[in-house]
Formats: C-alpha cells, sequence, structure tokens
C-alpha cells in the first residue's frame, strides 16, 4: 500500500532518538487517528470506555517524553490493547541502532504456562544449566513479567501463548531492553535442583549470542511414520517465502496428496505450529484436500473505505487506498461508507469454488499452538468447526473469530520516524466462537517443554503418534489420557 504525504522537514537529528514534547505528541495522535480511520472495527475485543481512558492515559503520559524509546513504551500498549495481533510498531533505524549496540538480557528462555526456564545462558550466565526455572528479574516475578511482555507485543484479543512463543528465545531479551532500556546487571532468581539462588547477572552485548538463525525451509514437507502414517509439517503459507524456495504452494500440496493417496495412507499429523499464515487462500487450499464439502468460512470480509486520510497535528496529510486495482470489482458498498467482500469467485468468502482430488478422509492430528497464526490459526478453526481432527499442543495463537489483516497501511511517524503498519480488512468467520478473544483450544494439552524445544518429534508429537495408535474414528472418541 502506498502511503502519501507532503514533503517536509525532518526534525530528527541522524542517529539519535530525541524526540521534544510537541514531536511525541504529534506522533501519538497521529497513530490515534489513523487507527480509528483505517481499522475497521477497533472495538471488537475491547470497549469503547476502555480504548477512551486508555487514550486519556497516553495523552498525559506523552508530555513527559523526550526520546521515540519513551513514545514506544507508551504507543505500543495502548496499539496492543486493539487486540490485532497484524497491528505493528516497527522501530525507527536510529531505535534498533542503540538496540544492536546495546547490552542485554544473557539469557534464553522457553515460556509456558508453567513459567520460564532457561534455554542458554551468555557470558556469566553461561553456567545456569537448560532447564533451571527463572523466578524473577529486577524482583518482578515471571507471571508479572509475562503480562508486561503481552501489553507490548503483537497478540490476538487476550491470547497469551503468542506472546509467549514471541519471546522465546532471544526475545525475552529484546522486549525487556525496549521496556526498561540499557542496564549492566540483572538481579535474577533461579530454581534448580538445589533450590532456589540469586545471581546478579551482567548484560551481554549482541556479539555473545550466535547469529540469527536461517530461515527455515517454508516448503510443505511429508514423513512417513510407519506404513499407513504420515506427518505433514506446513511451515508457511507465504507465496514470497515458496518463492524464493523456488516452489508454489498449490503444486506442493498437490504432490502431497497425491503421495498420501497412492502410498494409502490412512493416518496423517498435520503440524501447524510454525504456520503464521501468509498469503490468501493457501490456507482454504489446503483445508480443501482434508474436507470434501465446500465451507462459508467467512461471515463477511470488510473494510472501512476504499480510502483513508488523515492529518496531522502540523498539517501533514497521510492517506492510502485500501483496495489493489484488480480487487476493487470484488467489492461493494455497504452502509457507513465501509465496503464488503462480494462472494463470488475467485475467493469470495469460501473455502473453494472448485472441485479438489485427491481429499484425504482418514484420520487427522493436528498440532498447533502459540505461533499458530493468521491463516494458520483460520485453517486451525476451519477445521475444529468441522469437526475434522484432534488437535494437540496449546491455544493457537490467532483468534477463533477471525482477524484483521491483508491490506497494510505502513505509515511513518514523521518525527520519532517509527512506523505503525495498520491492518486494513476485517475477516470475520461465520461460527460463533465459544470464547470470544481466544483461540482454539487442544484437545489434549501439550505444550512445548523446555528438554525439547530443540526437537521436531517432541512430547506433542509422540502424544499425537500415541493418539492415532488407538481405535477411535472421530475426535470425540479419541482419548488424550490413553495415549498420555
Amino acid at each position: 500500500m502506498l502511503t502519501a504525504a507532503p514533503a517536509a522537514a525532518d526534525t530528527r537529528l541522524p542517529g539519535t532518538t530525541t524526540l521534544s514534547s510537541a514531536g511525541a505528541r504529534e506522533d501519538l495522535e497521529l497513530s490515534i487517528a489513523a487507527v480509528e480511520a483505517a481499522m475497521p472495527n477497533i472495538y471488537w475485543h475491547q470497549s469503547r470506555q476502555a480504548w477512551a481512558a486508555a487514550k486519556a492515559t497516553a495523552r498525559a503520559d506523552v508530555i513527559a517524553v523526550t526520546d521515540s524509546e519513551a513514545l514506544w513504551r507508551i504507543l505500543r500498549p495502548l496499539v496492543g490493547r486493539i487486540g490485532e495481533g497484524h497491528l505493528g510498531v516497527h522501530l525507527s533505524a536510529a531505535m534498533s541502532q542503540h538496540y544492536r549496540d546495546a547490552p542485554r538480557f544473557p539469557l534464553d528462555l522457553l515460556w509456558s504456562d508453567e513459567g520460564a526456564f532457561v534455554l542458554a545462558g551468555y557470558g556469566a550466565a553461561a553456567d545456569i544449566s537448560k532447564g533451571t526455572r527463572m523466578i524473577s528479574v529486577d524482583g518482578v516475578s515471571d507471571a508479572d513479567l509475562l503480562s508486561e511482555m503481552v501489553a507490548v507485543t503483537p497478540h490476538d484479543g487476550t491470547i497469551r501463548t503468542g506472546t509467549m512463543r514471541y519471546i522465546s528465545g532471544r526475545g525475552f531479551a529484546s522486549i525487556l531492553y525496549r521496556l526498561r532500556g540499557a542496564q549492566s546487571h540483572f538481579p535474577v532468581v533461579l530454581e534448580g535442583p538445589a533450590g532456589r539462588t540469586e545471581r546478579d547477572l551482567p548484560a551481554v552485548p549482541r556479539a555473545a549470542r550466535p547469529a540469527e538463525p536461517d530461515d527455515p525451509l517454508p516448503r510443505p514437507t511429508l514423513d512417513w511414520i510407519d506404513g499407513h502414517t504420515a506427518y505433514l509439517n506446513v511451515p508457511t503459507f507465504s507465496n514470497r517465502r515458496l518463492r524464493a524456495a523456488g516452489a508454489t504452494f498449490p503444486e506442493v500440496i498437490h504432490s502431497v496428496f497425491v503421495e498420501l493417496r497412492q502410498r494409502g495412507a490412512t493416518d496423517l499429523i498435520l503440524d501447524l505450529r510454525e504456520n503464521g499464515g501468509g498469503s490468501e487462500p493457501n490456507e482454504s487450499i489446503l483445508f480443501s484436500y482434508l474436507v470434501e464439502k465446500p465451507l462459508r468460512k467467512y461471515a463477511a470480509v470488510e473494510a472501512r473505505s476504499q480510502h483513508i486520510a488523515v492529518t496531522s497535528l502540523s498539517g501533514r496529510r497521510f492517506e492510502t487506498d485500501v483496495f489493489e486495482d484488480d480487487d476493487k470489482d470484488q467489492q461493494r458498498p455497504i452502509r457507513g461508507g465501509r465496503w464488503r467482500r462480494r462472494n463470488t469467485p475467485p475467493h469470495g468468502l469460501m473455502s473453494r469454488w472448485t472441485t479438489f482430488s485427491p481429499i484425504f478422509h482418514g484420520r487427522l492430528v493436528v498440532l498447533a499452538g502459540g505461533a499458530t497464526f493468521s491463516g494458520g490459526a483460520e485453517l486451525a478453526s476451519m477445521l475444529q468447526h468441522t469437526d475434522r481432527g484432534v488437535f494437540v499442543g496449546e491455544e493457537v495463537g490467532g483468534t477463533d473469530q477471525g482477524n484483521t489483516s491483508g491490506y497494510r497501511w505502513t505509515l511513518e511517524l514523521p518525527n520519532s520516524g517509527m512506523q505503525l503498519t495498520i491492518p486494513l480488512l476485517q475477516f470475520r468467520m461465520r461460527w460463533k466462537s465459544r470464547m470470544a478473544g481466544r483461540g482454539v483450544l487442544p484437545n489434549c494439552p501439550a505444550p512445548p517443554e523446555v528438554m525439547q524445544a530443540d526437537e521436531r518429534r517432541d512430547h506433542a508429537w509422540r502424544l499425537a503418534v500415541a493418539l492415532l495408535k488407538q481405535p477411535w474414528r472421530t475426535p470425540s472418541n479419541a482419548h488424550c489420557s490413553k495415549a498420555d
């Protein structure tokens, strides 16, 4: 999407994040105006009263802001309360450089409902054993730290598992820096086999950690567990990532189901734990190889308007068109200047318009969790609401009700240089969710475990295999307790 604004003098000094009070206020008010003008429904997961109170608090706090980092600590939790994980606040180049150069928390952690557990330590913390539980940092308990993290990380509704996956590994150190700024030491309380200990851990430079791993292979992969049971990992629905790997999703996934048919598969484990979504309609393509009958999946897909425009306090105009040219004829106007997608091919509101073959009719176990988001979460909801498969893992990271995503408006805030990424289409699923603001819950809970963090064949995988050893025919006949 294009972002237009007249040329204006840049008040930022190169490499600095210093910000005037007036500049901070302008960026805050522009952000509020933009999300209110562009997002189809900011009251999906919050009340009008709660939003008004949050804005009032942010406006009072912004008076004391002197740099972009302090503005981020106000703006990120403000937009986070909207409960749309596709709504992003991205650091400016200067803020990113400050973070790259800053010492940081020296532990990588795995977060779950049971707490935070050490994956690895660096510098003076290298002697801390994997699996040690972190009880607190700076006197703040792990439960309170998680609440702080949820407030400033992208998440759907009231779901916490998405944040847990986001801050696991080195993510906690990154967000802790953004919340607190640079620290030279971190008083921590740890709990291991010998009981609780207190440590004062020195911060470590970026170079203390190994380089970021390469982007994992995006292609779906099929492995055979035995002569009739297959394991299918689908790590993404992103056409961009698949093209970079020399593949297209429709071709690859079709070849998978051809192989399943040819080899006579009766049982399938579908792993969506890494699938953060990607490109429409790939989730529907996969669904259509698993469920024969077409599904009306969306109640509606709506945009606030065809064109969005806002003006900052200094009179700068920011605007964008919502739809691409080849998509405009798929929309129709409705009340209040809103636009709604027509239920016509090629996408509409259906899972598909053409016949798919071969359909897999065998038993299905779905591995899903906090990193299952966007299109991955939509697929999870579609499968659950058609009673197709037993779910193993943890709560899905995207809400069962749908999400606001699709086209995006990237707006650069003129004073801080941060970028606000605003999703423009509300995808509302057709069914009534069992719990508002929550994701699909597992039939058989199996959250990540720290000692198996690098293993694909972990406890959840083994539970899935054990479930398929039972003689069940429908998901309601499977018994987790017998497989655990």
